[in-house]
This record gives structure tokens, C-alpha cells and sequence, in this order.
């Protein structure tokens, strides 16, 4: 039997958050199933853009999405100093979250988070792409090519 996809809300629509979008709808075992702005009609617009599916959700607040018991994980494109109250706040309502880059203004924020997550029983991840991406390890292969730099260290 094959395992639910994991339902993605969105919470903002900042231009990072498209390309997140895009690589939930790429991926086999996910699907976008709801995007929340401070407007619904921002919402509802960044979701046609982005490709989601007619039977997404959409919301015209961040709480609306938290509330909606269907949603597994949250990504959350905000500003680095909204990540607290929104991170804490999903965690509360048990939903796995992951976080754009940097995670927390702070690391005693970064602490607040991740207790939030440790009690609620979620997962927390960074939203740091360029690690995962082919390119990184074409850089590196090129940067340890000794005969073009020597024995680098660092």
C-alpha cells in the first residue's frame, strides 16, 4: 500500500516560495495542497501562478492555514523576523515545518523553535536548496581538482 502524499501548505507567497512550489509539485511523495497570504486574493493568485492544483486550498491568513487539520507541513517563506511567532505557532499545531534561510534572527529564537518542534512531537528543516543541488557537487569536484589549485584545506 502506497504511503499519503505529505500535504504542503504555504504560508506568504514571497518569489523563493515559487520555486519550493515547484519542486513539491516535482516531487512523488508531497503535493501542494494549500498557500495562505494576508489576502486571499494574493493567495489565490500565487497559486495559479505556481501551478497548484484546482483542489488546493486557499487562505487570507496564515492562522486559517495552521487551523486546517488536513495540512501536514508548513513552509514558511517569510521574513527571518516573523519566524518565531509563525514557526512556534505551526509546531504548536503539529505541523512539520520547513524554514527559509537564516532560520532565526537569534540563536536564542533558534532555541524558542526548536522546543516548540521537540515538544510537538515535528520535524524542522532548513530550506538550504543549493546544498542539494548537482551544481554544488560540480563546484566542489572543480574546487579539489589539484592540478588546477594544489592541495586546498578549506
Amino acid at each position: 500500500m502506497a504511503a499519503q502524499p505529505i500535504k504542503f501548505g504555504i504560508v506568504g507567497c514571497a518569489d523563493i516560495a515559487r520555486k519550493v512550489s515547484r519542486a513539491v509539485t516535482l516531487s512523488p511523495n508531497s503535493t501542494l495542497y494549500a498557500v495562505a497570504s494576508r489576502t486571499h486574493e494574493k493567495a489565490a493568485k500565487f497559486a495559479k501562478e505556481n501551478g497548484f492544483p484546482d483542489s488546493a486550498k486557499i487562505y487570507g491568513s496564515y492562522e486559517a492555514l495552521l487551523d486546517d487539520p488536513e495540512v501536514d507541513a508548513v513552509y514558511l517563506p517569510l521574513p527571518t523576523s516573523l519566524h518565531i511567532k509563525w514557526a512556534v505557532l505551526a509546531a504548536q499545531k503539529k505541523k512539520h515545518l520547513l524554514l527559509e534561510k537564516p532560520v532565526a534572527l537569534n540563536v536564542g529564537e533558534f532555541d524558542v523553535i526548536l522546543e516548540a518542534c521537540e515538544s510537538s512531537g515535528v520535524q524542522i528543516m532548513d530550506a538550504t536548496m543549493w546544498m542539494h543541488h548537482p551544481r554544488t557537487a560540480k563546484m566542489k569536484e572543480f574546487l579539489l581538482d589539484s592540478s588546477r589549485f594544489g592541495d586546498l584545506k578549506t
